[in-house]
C-alpha cells in the first residue's frame, strides 16, 4: 500500500470540495484531493442543456433512490449524484440562488456563530464572477461564474406577465435586495457553457499545490485515539493510504459525507454495531435531519412550439440548435431550460416567500425524457419543509449504497404548502398571457380540484427536487455533528464542509450555498492553522 503526506487532505470533488481544496491551494498548503468519479470530459457536462442526459448516467451519476416513502405510497424517489469531477455541480441544473438572509440569521439564532447573513454575505460575494458586475450583493473576480440566461424564452416571458397579473412584483434578481417576485434566473455558466467548481477553483497556482486523485473510493477516514489521521483508498492502481499533517475535510455530499463518517466508525452507535463496525466515537446526529424541497409539477399541452419537447422529438431542429450552441454558444442549449421562477408565500401568516414556482420548458418522465408532443410544467417547490428524514449505512462498504429516507410530506403544513403551490402554478397557467400557451393541462387534470384530490395527487406525483442537506448538522446541541467551525463534534482534525452541515435548508436551490460553505470552511481553516506554510 503506498503512502504520502500532506498538509490537508479533502475528500470529494463537488462544489464545497473544490473550493475548500482551492483556496488551501492558493494559500500555499498542500492538498490531496480524492474524488470517487472521473474526470469532466463528457461533453454533455459542458453544454448547459445537456445535463438532462447526465440525469440517470451511471459514468458519472451515483444514481440512488430512497427507500421507499411512507407518506408517498411507499415509492422511491430517483437521486442523481454526481460521480465525476466537480460533483453535482456538473450534472445540476445549474440554477444560481443562495437563499434568503432570514435563512442564515436563523442559523445564527440556533447556535451557529459567525454564520449569519453579514457573515457569510462576503463569501458568497468573494466567489462570485458576476456577468452584471460588483454591487453590493454581489462580486466579481471570483472562482464561480454567474450568467444570466442568455436567451430570453416566449414562454417564460408569458410566465413572467401572468404572475404579475396576479400580484407578484418583477424581479431581476433572485439574490440581491429581496427575493420574492417574478424573473428569470440565473446560472453557473460562462460563454454558454457550464462552470463548475472545478473549472473555477482548480487551475493557477493553486492547482500545482493539489494532487487531484481520480476514480479514489475512500474506504475509512482513520483516527488515532480522538484525533483524524489519515485516509484510506483504492483506485485504478491499487490500494492507497494518506496522512494528514493538519486536518482532513470531508465534503462528500449530504448521502456520502455522513455515509463515510459511519463506516469510519463515528455515528450512531447501535447502527454501527447492527453492521459490524467498530464504534470508534458515538454521535448520534451523524445522518439525521435529512431535508430537501417536495416539488409538485402541473403538465401542460403547449401552443407554442418552442420547448425543449420540440428539440428533443424533432432531430433536425434539435441539431440545427445544437450546431448553433456549438458554434456561437447561445440558443435553447446555452441555457439549462428552467427559465424562470415566481417566489410566493404559501398562506396569510407565512412572513416571507417559501413557495418557488418554476417554469420549465419541457415536460417528461422521471428520468427527465420528453413527452413525444410540445409541452411545458409549471412546477410548485415547497422551500422551507418541516419533514425530516436520515441517511443510514446498509453495508461496511463504501460501495453499499446508502439508505436514504426523506419522509416527505409527513407534516401537515408541508401538505398545505404543496398544494397551495400547485394551485398558484395552476393559476398563473390560467391567466393570460400564459393562458393562451396552453393547449389543455395533461396533469392533475382538470377534474382534480379538490384540496382532498390534489393531496393524493402529491402523493401519487410528488418528487425530490434534489436538494438534499442536513445530515452532519452544524450546531452546539446534542444532535449537532459539527460545530459553528465545522469542526466534528470529539474528533481533532477532522471537518465537514458541504451541504450536509446545514442545519436547516435555505429558501432556495443548494448549489450556491454549498460552495459559500466551501469558501468559508477554507477560511476557516486558515484562521485556525498554527503552522507556517
Amino acid at each position: 500500500m503506498s503512502t504520502a503526506e500532506y498538509d490537508y487532505i479533502v475528500i470529494g470533488a463537488g462544489s464545497a470540495g473544490c473550493a475548500v481544496a482551492g483556496r488551501l491551494g492558493e494559500a500555499g498548503r498542500s492538498v490531496l484531493l480524492l474524488e470517487a468519479g472521473g474526470p469532466d470530459r463528457n461533453p454533455f457536462i459542458h453544454i448547459p442543456l445537456g445535463y438532462s442526459m447526465l440525469y440517470a448516467n451511471p459514468k458519472v451519476n451515483w444514481c440512488y433512490e430512497s427507500a421507499p416513502e411512507p407518506h408517498l405510497n411507499n415509492r422511491r424517489l430517483f437521486q442523481p449524484r454526481g460521480k465525476v469531477l466537480g460533483g453535482t455541480g456538473s450534472i445540476n441544473g445549474m440554477i444560481y440562488m443562495r437563499g434568503q438572509p432570514e435563512d442564515f440569521d436563523g442559523w445564527k439564532a440556533a447556535g451557529c456563530d459567525g454564520w449569519g447573513w453579514d457573515d457569510v454575505l462576503p463569501y458568497f460575494k468573494s466567489c462570485e464572477d458576476q456577468e452584471r458586475g460588483a454591487d453590493v450583493f454581489h462580486g466579481t473576480g471570483g472562482p464561480v461564474a454567474v450568467s444570466d440566461i442568455r436567451t430570453k424564452h416566449a414562454l417564460g416571458e408569458a410566465f413572467h406577465a401572468a404572475s404579475e397579473a396576479l400580484g407578484v412584483p418583477r424581479n431581476d434578481d433572485f439574490n440581491g435586495a429581496q427575493q420574492e417576485g417574478t424573473g428569470y434566473v440565473q446560472t453557473t455558466t460562462k460563454g454558454g457553457m457550464r462552470w463548475s467548481t472545478a473549472a473555477g477553483y482548480l487551475k493557477g497556482p493553486a492547482r500545482k499545490k493539489i494532487d487531484l486523485k481520480l476514480h479514489a473510493m475512500v474506504g475509512a477516514i482513520e483516527l488515532e485515539g480522538r484525533r483524524a489521521t489519515a485516509v484510506r483508498w483504492t483506485d485504478r492502481s491499487g490500494a492507497h493510504k494518506a496522512s494528514a499533517r493538519h486536518e482532513i475535510i470531508l465534503s462528500g455530499g449530504t448521502f456520502n459525507s455522513p455515509q463515510l463518517l459511519q463506516i469510519s466508525g463515528i455515528g450512531p452507535a447501535d447502527l454501527l454495531k447492527e453492521h459490524g463496525i467498530e464504534v470508534r466515537h458515538a454521535l448520534p446526529g451523524v445522518g439525521d435531519n435529512l431535508q430537501d424541497h417536495f416539488g409538485i409539477g402541473a403538465e401542460y399541452r403547449s401552443t407554442v412550439k418552442s420547448t425543449v419537447n420540440d428539440l428533443y422529438n424533432n432531430k433536425l431542429k434539435g441539431g440545427l440548435q445544437l450546431l448553433r450552441h456549438l458554434v456561437l454558444r447561445t440558443g435553447p442549449f446555452a441555457d439549462n431550460g428552467n427559465y424562470s421562477n415566481t417566489f410566493i408565500r404559501s398562506g396569510t401568516g407565512i412572513d416571507r416567500p417559501d413557495m418557488m414556482v418554476t417554469f420549465m420548458a419541457w415536460c417528461t418522465d422521471e428520468q427527465l425524457k420528453p413527452h413525444p408532443f410540445s409541452g411545458f410544467t409549471i412546477l410548485a417547490e415547497h422551500m422551507r419543509p418541516n419533514s425530516r428524514g436520515h441517511v443510514r449505512i446498509t453495508g461496511p462498504s463504501p460501495t453499499d449504497a446508502p439508505e436514504i429516507q426523506f419522509n416527505f410530506f409527513a407534516d401537515e403544513a408541508d401538505r398545505r404548502a404543496a398544494v397551495a403551490g400547485l394551485k398558484f402554478g395552476r393559476r398563473i397557467a390560467a391567466t393570460e398571457p400564459m393562458a393562451s400557451c396552453v393547449e389543455y393541462e395533461i396533469s392533475p387534470g382538470p377534474e382534480v380540484q379538490s384540496d382532498e384530490d390534489l393531496v393524493a395527487y402529491c402523493r401519487d406525483s410528488g418528487l425530490s427536487l434534489l436538494h438534499p442537506v442536513g445530515t452532519c448538522k452544524m450546531g452546539t446541541d446534542a444532535t449537532a455533528v459539527v460545530d459553528p467551525r465545522l469542526r466534528v463534534h470529539g474528533i481533532d482534525g477532522l471537518r465537514v464542509a458541504d451541504a450536509s452541515i446545514m442545519p436547516r435548508i435555505v429558501t432556495g436551490n443548494t448549489n450556491a450555498a454549498s460552495i459559500m460553505i466551501g469558501e468559508k470552511a477554507a477560511a476557516l481553516i486558515l484562521e485556525d492553522a498554527k503552522e507556517p506554510a
